[in-house]
Parts: structure tokens; C-alpha cells; sequence
């Protein structure tokens, strides 16, 4: 009808609306069950995968947005979820459920700690769960960078697109990973390249698909 505007975002699915005490309690089940490390991969599984709350590219986009913020990765990256979930009130959220229970535990943990400090069995279980939380980490980003690397269709366009994004990949790996740059550093300098090659891949437009 004559008159009417149509909201960018008309054709895109619903976000989803968490309770703000969902978030708390699933945030602090994620701080109290992650041993060893890897909270971010289980964020990914829980909030992707399990209940598909983010896509895959914007789960990538906050947790490289975590990594270049000052602050303790996971918790940057808890803030981020929650924010794009409910807002403010769900940044809060998920920031307290990721601090203030797994916080108590540490606090009983390392006072334990302290008495079975020389343990040897002690000692090759947390060598165990580290190396655990290493193997999920990199599993992770195995199942991200396949989806973003392959998500495309077969045009020449999105051809070019998932060999940016796999170039794009294997350098962040080549110079964070061999090379041991810093983060910042290296996600500063690849993200306008990045941004670049998506812009000049994207697929061309029908002019007669124009306000149809």
C-alpha cells in the first residue's frame, strides 16, 4: 500500500527473548561445568548449535570483537551474547551468571587446592582437563570456519567469498598460532582487508529486483 515503509529488517527471522534469569542460570552452569578452560567453545555449542539464539557468523563476529576488548575474553564475550539477547539488562545477566557462582567455586576450589597442592593425581587431572578444553577449542573453530568458509552458494561471487574467508582463516592461524603475534595487533590490520574482500565479493544485484 501506498505509503507504507517496510523495516530493514522485515525479512529476518525473530530474535529470540531469553529470560533474563535463563541467561544467569545458563551462564553459570557454563562457568561451573567448563573445566580446564574452553568456555567459549561451550558458549558456541549452547547458544548455537543446542538452541540457534546467534547465528554462526555473528558468534565469529563477537568473539573476535572479545579478543581486541581489554578485559578477560570470556566474560567480554558473555557481555556480547547477552547485550544482543536482551539488551543491557542481559549483558548484566549473563556477566553475573558467568561470575558470581563459578566465582564462589573458584574461591572453595583454591582452598582445597592448597592442602592437595603435591597430589600427583591431582596434578595429571588438571594436566587432563587442560588438554581437553585445548581439543574443544580447536574443534570449535574447525566446525565455525567450515561454516563460514562454506555457507555460500556456487556462483563465482560466493566462490570468491568462502576463498577470502579461508585465506582470512589460515592467516589469523599462520600469525597468531606459528608465529605468536598479538591479537589485537593481527585482527586490527586483517579486519579492513577482510571487510574489503566481502564488499568487492558480494553477488551483484538485479536491477529489475529493485522495490519488487
Amino acid at each position: 500500500m501506498a505509503g507504507e515503509t517496510m523495516s530493514p529488517n522485515a525479512g529476518a527471522p525473530p530474535r529470540p527473548q531469553p529470560g533474563l534469569i535463563e541467561l544467569f542460570l545458563l551462564f553459570s552452569q557454563l562457568g561451573l561445568s567448563s573445566f580446564g578452560g574452553g568456555v567459549s567453545a561451550w558458549m558456541h555449542r549452547t547458544f548455537v548449535e543446542q538452541r540457534g539464539w546467534l547465528p554462526h557468523t555473528e558468534f565469529a563476529a563477537a568473539m573476535a570483537l572479545s579478543r581486541i576488548m581489554p578485559g578477560a575474553n570470556v566474560v567480554n564475550l558473555a557481555v556480547i551474547i547477552g547485550q544482543r539477547l536482551r539488551g543491557a539488562a542481559g549483558a548484566c545477566a549473563a556477566a553475573a551468571g558467568l561470575l558470581v557462582l563459578p566465582g564462589l567455586a573458584i574461591v572453595a576450589v583454591a582452598v582445597a587446592y592448597r592442602q592437595f597442592a603435591a597430589t600427583p593425581m591431582l596434578s595429571a587431572a588438571l594436566e587432563g582437563a587442560a588438554a581437553a578444553a585445548a581439543g574443544l577449542i580447536i574443534a570449535t573453530g574447525i566446525r565455525m570456519g567450515r561454516h563460514l568458509v562454506g555457507a555460500s552458494g556456487g556462483t563465482s561471487e560466493h566462490a570468491l567469498r568462502r576463498f577470502a574467508a579461508a585465506a582470512i582463516i589460515a592467516t589469523v592461524f599462520l600469525l597468531v598460532g606459528v608465529l605468536r603475534l598479538h591479537m589485537v595487533v593481527t585482527v586490527l590490520c586483517l579486519a579492513p582487508l577482510s571487510i574489503a574482500l566481502v564488499f568487492l565479493s558480494r553477488p551483484s544485484t538485479d536491477p529489475g529486483d529493485v522495490g519488487g
